[in-house]
Formats: C-alpha cells, structure tokens, sequence
C-alpha cells in the first residue's frame, strides 16, 4: 500500500506542478488541510525549477503562500462550524490522525494565537494549525496575519534552499551517477516510513 500511494503523491505533486504556479497553489491547500502532501517536496522542487529558469522565485513563494492560507482557512471553518467530531470520525481515512489534531490542540491552548505564527513553520503541527482557532472563536484577521508571515518564512527558506541546489546542479551533478539510485532508494525509504505512520496513526484506535 505504501509503495502505491507514495507513486501516488509523486505523480500527483509532478502532475500538479506542470500546471504552474496554480499546481503550486492546489498542492498547498492540500497540504494545508491536512492531507498527505510534503510541502517540503513542493516547495523544495518548485524552488529547484527556479533556479533551472523554469519558474519566478518571487511568485513560488506567493503561490505558495496563497495555497496555504486558503487550505489553512479551510481547516478553520471547519473548527469554527464545530467539525470535530466528523475529522475524529471519518479523518483516518484521509489520513487525518486524532492524534496530530491533540498536538495542534495543545500547542495553540499552551502558546495562544502566537502558536499560528510558530505552527504554520513546525512539520506535522503546520498541516494542522487552521482547526484550534476555528474551533476556538480566534478572529479570522488575526489568524490569516498570523498563517501569511509564518508561512512566507517557511516558504522562503525552503524555496532559497531548492532555489540554490537548482543554481549549482553542476556541482554535484557529477555524483549522481554513483549516488543517484543510492539517494532515490533512501528518499523512497524515508517517504515510505512518513506515509506509514501517517496511516498507522490515522487509524490508530
């Protein structure tokens, strides 16, 4: 199963990209509303496109940042219109854990509406950041502050970071040759073990 899904979102996030900035935007609000998409690996290749000249830097970050606001505000009205009780039910079949909503309950009950700012930049809390304040009444304008400039950061960072690795492919372009199957093995394990514990935490009783 792991391995049909993984080809699953590899050809979903390649598929989404080729359309652009708007595939950029559509793998966000996924990945903003809690479903199993690495931003990680979209902004990361997005980034690396734009330093091969195939995408704008300015507007990936833009793009994705839009993506996450929408798929974040999304997950808030849910909050707000009290869906708890259907994502505790019916969230493990989208991979939605009972387990990474607790986490973003009680990092936003320990930190406050400071916790968008901080969870929109942290793995697994980011995916799930938009239901606490919903479900707590926050104010939307606050809130969509709070999801904009903690996810421009992160998107920044991660897009320099696939930016500049597609500015000197040169360098390490020779290694692939030797590494390469090595590398696509490991990302392949890693991946493999991140979509098994999403699964094994979804359904976990």
């Amino acid at each position: 199963m792991n391995s049909s899904l993984f080809k699953y979102l590899s050809s979903l996030i390649a598929f989404a990209i080729s359309f652009g900035y708007i595939g950029i935007i559509f793998l966000m609000i996924l990945e903003s509303c809690a479903l199993p998409v690495s931003s990680e690996i979209v902004l990361g290749t997005a980034g690396f496109l734009s330093g091969q000249g195939k995408f704008n830097f300015y507007l990936v970050i833009l793009s994705a940042t839009a993506g996450t606001l929408i798929g974040s505000s999304l997950l808030y009205l849910i909050g707000v219109k009290g869906g708890r009780i259907f994502l505790e039910k019916y969230g493990k079949y989208l991979l939605i854990s009972k387990k990474d909503i607790e986490k973003a309950d009680k990092w936003f009950a320990k930190y406050g509406s400071f916790a968008v700012f901080i969870g929109i930049m942290l793995p697994v809390i980011k995916t799930y950041i938009g239901f606490p304040p919903g479900a707590s009444l926050m104010n939307y304008k606050k809130f969509a502050v709070f999801v904009v400039a903690g996810s421009l950061i992160y998107n920044t960072v991660v897009v320099y970071l696939g930016l500049k690795l597609g500015q000197n492919i040169y360098l390490i372009k020779p290694f692939f040759h030797k590494m390469g199957l090595a590398m696509i093995i490991i990302i392949f394990i890693l991946f493999a073990i991140y979509i098994y514990a999403h699964v094994k935490k979804a359904f976990a009783k």
